[in-house]
Protein backbone atom coordinates (compact mmCIF):
# COMPACT_ATOMS: atom_id res chain seq x y z
CA UNK A 1 0.00 0.00 0.00
CA UNK A 2 2.29 2.17 1.17
CA UNK A 3 4.57 1.96 -2.12
CA UNK A 4 1.01 3.08 -4.18
CA UNK A 5 1.71 5.95 -2.70
CA UNK A 6 5.34 6.32 -2.44
CA UNK A 7 5.34 6.35 -6.56
CA UNK A 8 2.57 8.26 -6.69
CA UNK A 9 4.87 10.87 -4.79
CA UNK A 10 7.60 10.19 -6.98
CA UNK A 11 5.63 11.05 -10.29
CA UNK A 12 4.42 14.87 -9.01
CA UNK A 13 8.35 15.28 -7.79
CA UNK A 14 9.13 14.62 -11.47
CA UNK A 15 6.52 16.24 -12.48
CA UNK A 16 7.55 19.44 -10.50
CA UNK A 17 11.23 18.93 -11.76
CA UNK A 18 9.95 19.16 -15.17
CA UNK A 19 8.01 22.16 -14.96
CA UNK A 20 10.60 23.70 -13.51
CA UNK A 21 13.24 22.92 -16.19
CA UNK A 22 10.52 24.05 -18.59
CA UNK A 23 10.24 27.66 -17.15
CA UNK A 24 14.26 28.00 -16.84
CA UNK A 25 14.60 27.09 -20.65
CA UNK A 26 11.70 29.18 -21.43
CA UNK A 27 12.93 32.38 -19.45
CA UNK A 28 16.08 31.55 -21.14
CA UNK A 29 14.58 31.97 -24.49
CA UNK A 30 12.71 34.91 -23.39
CA UNK A 31 16.29 36.14 -22.42
CA UNK A 32 18.15 35.74 -25.57
CA UNK A 33 15.45 35.87 -28.60
CA UNK A 34 14.45 39.39 -26.94
CA UNK A 35 17.69 40.55 -26.20
CA UNK A 36 18.23 39.52 -30.38
CA UNK A 37 15.56 41.50 -31.13
CA UNK A 38 16.36 44.67 -29.61
CA UNK A 39 19.86 44.36 -31.14
CA UNK A 40 18.92 44.04 -34.35
CA UNK A 41 16.42 47.46 -34.02
CA UNK A 42 19.63 49.06 -33.30
CA UNK A 43 21.64 47.67 -35.52
CA UNK A 44 23.85 45.86 -33.09
CA UNK A 45 25.38 41.96 -34.29
CA UNK A 46 26.44 41.16 -30.77
CA UNK A 47 24.10 37.86 -30.80
CA UNK A 48 24.17 36.26 -34.21
CA UNK A 49 24.47 32.67 -32.75
CA UNK A 50 20.96 33.23 -31.50
CA UNK A 51 19.39 34.30 -35.09
CA UNK A 52 18.28 30.42 -35.79
CA UNK A 53 16.52 30.32 -32.51
CA UNK A 54 15.08 33.77 -33.04
CA UNK A 55 14.12 32.73 -37.06
CA UNK A 56 12.52 29.48 -35.48
CA UNK A 57 10.70 31.29 -32.53
CA UNK A 58 9.01 33.62 -34.88
CA UNK A 59 8.34 31.49 -37.60
CA UNK A 60 6.16 29.12 -35.18
CA UNK A 61 4.41 32.26 -34.26
CA UNK A 62 4.11 33.34 -37.66
CA UNK A 63 2.10 30.20 -38.03
CA UNK A 64 -0.70 31.48 -36.42
CA UNK A 65 0.12 35.29 -35.79
CA UNK A 66 1.35 36.63 -39.05
CA UNK A 67 0.47 40.41 -38.37
CA UNK A 68 3.09 43.92 -38.15
CA UNK A 69 3.30 46.28 -35.57
CA UNK A 70 3.38 49.88 -36.33
CA UNK A 71 5.07 52.29 -33.54
CA UNK A 72 5.92 55.68 -34.50
CA UNK A 73 5.38 55.18 -38.30
CA UNK A 74 7.92 52.33 -38.25
CA UNK A 75 6.32 48.85 -38.91
CA UNK A 76 8.13 45.72 -36.49
CA UNK A 77 7.63 42.38 -36.92
CA UNK A 78 5.32 41.51 -33.65
CA UNK A 79 6.05 37.87 -33.58
CA UNK A 80 9.06 38.11 -31.09
CA UNK A 81 7.02 40.19 -28.41
CA UNK A 82 3.95 37.73 -28.53
CA UNK A 83 6.11 34.85 -28.06
CA UNK A 84 7.58 36.90 -24.81
CA UNK A 85 3.70 37.36 -23.50
CA UNK A 86 3.02 33.43 -24.49
CA UNK A 87 6.30 32.19 -22.91
CA UNK A 88 5.85 34.49 -19.99
CA UNK A 89 2.09 33.05 -19.31
CA UNK A 90 3.28 29.74 -19.70
CA UNK A 91 6.31 30.25 -16.63
CA UNK A 92 3.36 32.02 -14.41
CA UNK A 93 0.95 29.03 -15.58
CA UNK A 94 3.89 26.59 -14.77
CA UNK A 95 4.10 28.07 -11.01
CA UNK A 96 0.52 27.75 -10.92
CA UNK A 97 0.92 23.69 -12.14
CA UNK A 98 3.63 23.58 -9.87
CA UNK A 99 1.81 24.47 -6.65
CA UNK A 100 -1.04 22.23 -7.77
CA UNK A 101 1.64 19.31 -7.65
CA UNK A 102 2.96 20.53 -4.67
CA UNK A 103 -0.34 20.17 -2.83
CA UNK A 104 -1.21 16.96 -4.08
CA UNK A 105 2.64 15.53 -2.59
CA UNK A 106 1.12 17.03 0.52
CA UNK A 107 -2.21 15.50 0.30
CA UNK A 108 -0.41 11.96 -0.35
CA UNK A 109 2.27 12.78 2.81
CA UNK A 110 -0.89 12.87 4.84
CA UNK A 111 -2.23 9.69 3.54
CA UNK A 112 1.76 7.84 3.70
CA UNK A 113 1.69 9.33 7.56
CA UNK A 114 -2.09 7.73 8.36
CA UNK A 115 -1.20 4.47 6.66
CA UNK A 116 1.92 4.07 8.32
CA UNK A 117 0.69 4.64 11.68
CA UNK A 118 -2.19 2.55 10.93
CA UNK A 119 0.55 0.09 9.55
CA UNK A 120 2.75 1.09 12.83
CA UNK A 121 0.28 0.19 15.03
CA UNK A 122 -0.88 -2.72 13.57
CA UNK A 123 2.29 -3.82 13.69
CA UNK A 124 2.69 -3.34 17.50
CA UNK A 125 -0.26 -4.89 18.07
CA UNK A 126 0.52 -8.29 16.77
CA UNK A 127 3.86 -7.60 18.78
CA UNK A 128 1.93 -7.15 21.53
CA UNK A 129 -0.45 -9.98 20.58
CA UNK A 130 2.45 -12.20 20.06
CA UNK A 131 4.07 -11.15 23.70
CA UNK A 132 1.09 -11.94 25.44
CA UNK A 133 0.75 -15.39 23.90
CA UNK A 134 3.88 -15.63 25.19
CA UNK A 135 3.32 -14.67 28.60
CA UNK A 136 0.51 -17.13 28.76
CA UNK A 137 2.82 -19.97 27.81
CA UNK A 138 4.64 -19.48 30.95
CA UNK A 139 1.90 -21.33 32.88
CA UNK A 140 3.95 -23.00 35.22
CA UNK A 141 5.63 -21.69 37.90
CA UNK A 142 8.64 -22.61 40.18
CA UNK A 143 9.06 -21.54 43.87
CA UNK A 144 12.15 -21.79 46.01
CA UNK A 145 12.06 -21.68 49.92
CA UNK A 146 14.78 -21.25 52.23
CA UNK A 147 15.26 -20.13 56.01
CA UNK A 148 17.50 -19.83 58.73
CA UNK A 149 16.53 -20.18 62.75
CA UNK A 150 18.62 -18.49 65.54
CA UNK A 151 18.57 -18.95 68.93
CA UNK A 152 17.65 -16.08 70.85
CA UNK A 153 19.29 -17.58 73.96
CA UNK A 154 22.48 -18.47 72.51
CA UNK A 155 25.62 -16.18 73.71
CA UNK A 156 29.77 -16.69 73.87
CA UNK A 157 29.42 -19.17 76.65
CA UNK A 158 27.03 -21.53 75.61
CA UNK A 159 27.47 -21.26 71.56
CA UNK A 160 27.49 -25.31 70.95
CA UNK A 161 24.49 -26.48 73.02
CA UNK A 162 22.58 -23.50 71.23
CA UNK A 163 23.79 -24.58 68.17
CA UNK A 164 22.86 -28.11 68.73
CA UNK A 165 19.38 -26.90 69.57
CA UNK A 166 19.12 -25.12 66.51
CA UNK A 167 20.36 -28.07 64.17
CA UNK A 168 18.11 -30.11 66.25
CA UNK A 169 14.98 -27.87 65.55
CA UNK A 170 16.37 -27.40 62.26
CA UNK A 171 14.97 -31.00 61.55
CA UNK A 172 11.63 -30.58 62.69
CA UNK A 173 10.98 -27.65 60.61
CA UNK A 174 12.09 -29.74 57.45
CA UNK A 175 10.05 -32.20 58.24
CA UNK A 176 7.43 -29.90 58.97
CA UNK A 177 8.12 -27.63 55.78
CA UNK A 178 8.68 -30.76 53.83
CA UNK A 179 5.29 -32.53 55.22
CA UNK A 180 3.16 -29.12 54.76
CA UNK A 181 4.38 -28.35 51.28
CA UNK A 182 3.48 -32.29 49.69
CA UNK A 183 -0.62 -31.21 50.40
CA UNK A 184 -0.42 -29.07 48.14
CA UNK A 185 -2.70 -30.25 45.07
CA UNK A 186 -0.68 -30.30 41.81
CA UNK A 187 2.39 -29.43 42.67
CA UNK A 188 5.55 -31.00 42.80
CA UNK A 189 8.23 -30.73 46.17
CA UNK A 190 11.54 -31.31 46.15
CA UNK A 191 14.44 -30.52 49.37
CA UNK A 192 17.85 -29.90 48.32
CA UNK A 193 19.78 -28.91 51.37
CA UNK A 194 18.60 -26.28 53.14
CA UNK A 195 16.11 -25.42 50.40
CA UNK A 196 12.77 -26.41 48.96
CA UNK A 197 11.25 -26.64 45.47
CA UNK A 198 7.95 -26.35 44.82
CA UNK A 199 7.41 -26.94 41.02
CA UNK A 200 3.53 -26.05 40.03
CA UNK A 201 1.71 -26.70 36.50
CA UNK A 202 -1.22 -23.88 36.97
CA UNK A 203 -0.54 -20.91 37.51
CA UNK A 204 -3.97 -19.49 38.26
CA UNK A 205 -3.38 -21.44 41.48
CA UNK A 206 -1.10 -18.94 42.35
CA UNK A 207 -2.79 -16.89 44.59
CA UNK A 208 -3.56 -20.17 46.94
CA UNK A 209 -0.33 -20.88 46.89
CA UNK A 210 0.61 -18.22 47.71
CA UNK A 211 -1.76 -17.91 50.75
CA UNK A 212 -1.05 -21.21 51.71
CA UNK A 213 3.06 -20.43 52.56
CA UNK A 214 2.18 -17.06 54.34
CA UNK A 215 -0.01 -19.12 56.63
CA UNK A 216 3.01 -22.21 56.80
CA UNK A 217 5.54 -19.69 57.39
CA UNK A 218 3.62 -18.16 60.06
CA UNK A 219 2.70 -21.50 62.21
CA UNK A 220 6.23 -22.30 61.62
CA UNK A 221 7.44 -19.18 63.29
CA UNK A 222 5.05 -19.74 66.18
CA UNK A 223 5.73 -22.92 66.34
CA UNK A 224 10.12 -22.18 66.90
CA UNK A 225 9.05 -18.83 68.65
CA UNK A 226 8.24 -21.34 71.78
CA UNK A 227 11.84 -22.78 71.95
CA UNK A 228 13.51 -19.02 72.39
CA UNK A 229 14.01 -19.09 68.40
CA UNK A 230 13.23 -16.96 65.35
CA UNK A 231 12.77 -17.85 61.71
CA UNK A 232 13.85 -15.70 58.72
CA UNK A 233 11.90 -16.77 55.39
CA UNK A 234 13.25 -15.84 51.82
CA UNK A 235 11.10 -16.92 49.03
CA UNK A 236 11.36 -16.57 45.27
CA UNK A 237 8.75 -16.75 42.68
CA UNK A 238 9.58 -17.25 38.54
CA UNK A 239 7.53 -18.62 35.69
CA UNK A 240 7.95 -21.10 33.38
CA UNK A 241 6.85 -23.06 30.06
CA UNK A 242 7.20 -26.39 29.48
CA UNK A 243 10.14 -26.21 26.98
CA UNK A 244 12.30 -23.92 29.87
CA UNK A 245 14.85 -25.80 31.21
CA UNK A 246 14.93 -26.67 34.75
CA UNK A 247 18.30 -25.85 35.65
CA UNK A 248 17.97 -22.16 33.98
CA UNK A 249 14.78 -21.61 36.32
CA UNK A 250 16.86 -23.15 39.38
CA UNK A 251 19.35 -20.86 38.41
CA UNK A 252 17.17 -18.16 38.92
CA UNK A 253 15.66 -18.45 41.65
CA UNK A 254 18.90 -19.19 42.94
CA UNK A 255 20.46 -15.65 42.34
CA UNK A 256 17.05 -13.61 43.78
CA UNK A 257 17.39 -15.91 46.75
CA UNK A 258 21.17 -14.86 46.85
CA UNK A 259 19.52 -10.95 47.25
CA UNK A 260 18.77 -11.83 50.97
CA UNK A 261 15.38 -10.03 51.18
CA UNK A 262 14.49 -11.29 54.58
CA UNK A 263 10.77 -12.32 55.25
CA UNK A 264 10.15 -11.15 51.81
CA UNK A 265 8.41 -12.89 48.37
CA UNK A 266 10.21 -11.64 45.61
CA UNK A 267 10.10 -12.16 41.97
CA UNK A 268 10.94 -10.72 38.48
CA UNK A 269 9.10 -8.54 35.91
CA UNK A 270 8.18 -11.75 34.01
CA UNK A 271 5.84 -12.75 36.96
CA UNK A 272 4.91 -9.58 37.24
CA UNK A 273 3.86 -9.55 33.81
CA UNK A 274 2.43 -13.15 33.76
CA UNK A 275 0.39 -12.42 37.10
CA UNK A 276 -2.01 -9.32 35.74
CA UNK A 277 -3.14 -12.03 33.42
CA UNK A 278 -5.03 -13.32 36.09
CA UNK A 279 -8.91 -12.29 36.47
CA UNK A 280 -8.43 -12.21 40.54
CA UNK A 281 -5.18 -10.60 41.98
CA UNK A 282 -4.91 -11.23 45.47
CA UNK A 283 -1.23 -9.33 45.39
CA UNK A 284 0.12 -6.15 44.40
CA UNK A 285 3.93 -5.55 43.99
CA UNK A 286 6.54 -3.28 45.20
CA UNK A 287 9.35 -2.74 43.52
CA UNK A 288 12.76 -3.57 45.36
CA UNK A 289 15.07 -2.28 43.66
CA UNK A 290 17.30 -3.38 40.20
CA UNK A 291 20.02 -6.06 40.55
CA UNK A 292 21.61 -8.12 37.71
CA UNK A 293 20.54 -11.70 37.94
CA UNK A 294 20.07 -11.78 34.37
CA UNK A 295 20.49 -8.51 33.25
CA UNK A 296 19.79 -5.32 35.32
CA UNK A 297 16.02 -6.94 36.08
CA UNK A 298 13.91 -5.20 38.45
CA UNK A 299 13.29 -7.17 41.78
CA UNK A 300 9.37 -6.76 43.16
CA UNK A 301 8.23 -7.90 46.63
CA UNK A 302 4.32 -8.94 46.33
CA UNK A 303 2.24 -8.14 49.08
CA UNK A 304 -1.25 -9.31 50.36
CA UNK A 305 -3.80 -6.30 49.59
CA UNK A 306 -6.07 -5.43 52.43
Amino acid sequence: MLNFYYAQKKMWQILIHLVFIIQIFLFGVILLVTLHWFLELVNQQFLQFVQPMSDFVSGLIKIFYKRMIEIGGVKLDGSILLFDIIAILLIFGGAQLRDFFQKQITKIDIIIDKVARDQEELFNKKLQEDYEKQLLKNSNIGILITYSLKNVLGNAFWSEPSNDLVGNKQKEVDKQIYYALSKLNGCKVAKTGSQFLILCSDFEKIDFILDYLKKLLAKIDEYVLKSQMTLTTYVALEPYDNKTNMKKVFTILNKMLSLKMPDEIICLGNFQLRYEFLKKQNYHFVLKGTYSIEDNDKVWALVKKN
